[in-house]
């Protein structure tokens, strides 16, 4: 957690212990103007160079981030407060992994292609699909995550030939800090990765300053909603990774103990500050009391405590703040008859920080709170479910779309469900697997729009040209002059070319004969 000292201090603040992390630097709007303008600076001389030197950089920020990574995750476990196991298999990790993906796929990606045109009176056309740089990229990353999502952003920003401003959490600054420093040490361009610090003001300046060519945003609906609206005024594309209530939805014929096991993760890892974490489950009623039972087993047995003891398994939610967030939509949906299976308080712990207990909680109203917000804390409701149809309504239900998993034994069914689920990505037997893998990333409704990572990441970070070439000895049958006869052969195109069946297209063609021969005419003369 971090706090604003002064105009120009952040101070981060363990959430844990409640000590202080240490102190950066908070930008002006002034700064990120200059941050922009050396990343225009550096924009220009990078896309212009060969993709074997962005591969080379990429790898050597891998091997940075590999020789610095014990203090990297110290440095992540200290401000977010998440078990070290966790800052190493869900940043570190994953981290390295984008960037080994990106280090051999982007330049095949984004290497240009042919067009295909397949147009008859086309053929003699050699054009081209060329991917170029966008040039400067805002990168507004999140706490939650704080390097693998700013860095795997970054790194692709990068890999297919931009510059990169980034603006990371107030709440994780030292780790956004971190990013400067391994491209720096890998020898990065000056001004080819700048990072800006400081809170949604400097957010919002990032948004608005010159020479930005795209934002890539990952946090709340809200304030998503509010980036989108600004880069519009401006017509600064922008994509959207925002929250979600992913839905876990289990058949009956799904390995309980592996379903059990995976719905503790998903509820309860990062203290359930995680956008494809799991908030709601929906459990076939043959299995649903046993299946409560493991759950609830598992929830009591986890391990509260600071993250940097190596045997927690849960640390503390982020700021107060955020507690008082969880312990109110909790509040509200016991008034409401729900009930609460295990937790729903604060553990006793000697420790002053932000810990709220994992929390199980059964028979919820539809209409509370709990069930239309995000919670982003360690709270999970549960629900049986007698039929496939209703527990895909269930799923689809909410206004949002991030991502969802099926836990079954039978792939068709895994399949048939998971077509039928309005989400960006929809697992079987797992969650959230696909972050590092070189998939598509992101969701529909209120969950955002646009895709990061893998080759549609790449995209849209690209600036998508069509290349025409063309020798200028073939006529272009229909320019000027105008007339009858042209008139009556470009019906003749029409019927001859798309008619369905070939008699139809005969007879189409036949019709109009005269001004077909008045065309080609045209086509061939020199």
């Amino acid at each position: 957690m971090t706090t604003q000292l002064a105009e120009r201090e952040l101070r981060s603040v363990n959430p844990a212990t409640l000590d202080v992390v240490g102190t950066v630097p908070a930008a002006s709007s002034s700064d990120v103007d200059d941050a922009a303008a050396r990343a225009a600076g550096a924009a220009a001389h990078w896309r212009h160079e060969p993709p074997e030197r962005r591969r080379e950089l990429l790898g050597r920020v891998r091997n940075a981030l590999l020789d610095r990574r014990d203090a990297v995750a110290a440095t992540i476990t200290a401000e977010t407060g998440k078990p070290l196991a966790e800052a190493y298999a869900t940043d570190l990790l994953l981290s390295v992994e984008q960037l080994r993906w990106l280090g051999r796929h982007a330049h095949d990606v984004l290497a240009q292609r042919p067009l295909r045109i397949g147009i008859p009176y086309l053929l003699h056309k050699r054009a081209r699909v060329v991917y170029e740089p966008r040039g400067v990229v805002g990168v507004i990353a999140p706490w939650n995550f704080p390097l693998a999502i700013a860095l795997s952003h970054t790194a692709a920003a990068v890999a297919a030939g931009n510059a990169v401003v980034l603006k990371p959490s107030e709440l994780s600054p030292l780790t956004g800090a971190w990013i400067h420093r391994l491209f720096a040490e890998a020898g990065a361009p000056d001004g080819l990765v700048d990072v800006v610090q400081g809170d949604g003001e400097v957010g919002a300046a990032l948004v608005s300053a010159p020479h930005i060519a795209k934002i890539l945003f990952t946090g709340s609906p809200s304030t998503g909603t509010r980036v989108a609206t600004a880069a519009a005024e401006l017509l600064r594309p922008v994509t959207l990774e925002l929250g979600s209530k992913d839905p876990m939805i289990v058949l009956d014929d799904a390995d309980l103990e592996r379903a059990a096991a995976g719905a503790a993760w998903g509820s309860f890892a990062n203290c359930g500050q995680i956008c494809v974490g799991v908030e709601r489950i929906f459990v076939a009623r043959q299995l649903h009391e046993r299946f409560v039972e493991e759950l609830v087993r598992r929830a009591r047995a986890l391990r509260i405590g600071r993250g940097d003891d190596p045997r927690t398994d849960l640390g503390p939610l982020v700021s107060e703040r955020q507690r008082a967030h969880v312990e109110d939509l909790v509040a509200e949906a016991v008034e409401h008859g729900a009930e609460a299976l295990t937790g729903a308080r604060r553990p006793t712990l000697p420790l002053p920080g932000w810990f709220y207990e994992p929390t199980v909680l059964a028979g919820v109203g539809p209409a509370t709170r709990i069930e239309q917000e995000e919670v982003f804390g360690p709270v999970v409701t549960v629900r049986a479910f007698d039929t496939e149809i209703e527990a895909i309504e269930l799923a689809n239900e909410q206004p949002f779309g991030l991502g969802a998993s099926v836990w079954t034994r039978d792939g068709d069914r895994a399949r048939r469900v998971a077509a039928r689920l309005d989400v960006g990505m929809a697992w079987t037997n797992d969650i959230g697997w696909s972050f590092g893998a070189g998939a598509p990333w992101g969701g529909t409704k209120r969950s955002g729009y646009g895709r990061l990572h893998g080759e549609h990441g790449l995209y849209e970070l690209s600036h998508i040209k069509v290349v025409d070439e063309d020798s200028g000895r073939v006529p272009v049958p229909w320019w000027y002059p105008y007339d009858a006869k042209a008139v009556e052969g470009l019906k003749g195109v029409l019927e001859g070319l798309h008619r369905e069946g070939l008699t139809a297209r005969a007879s189409g063609s036949w019709r109009h004969r005269r001004g077909l021969r008045h065309l080609a005419k045209r086509y061939v003369r020199r």
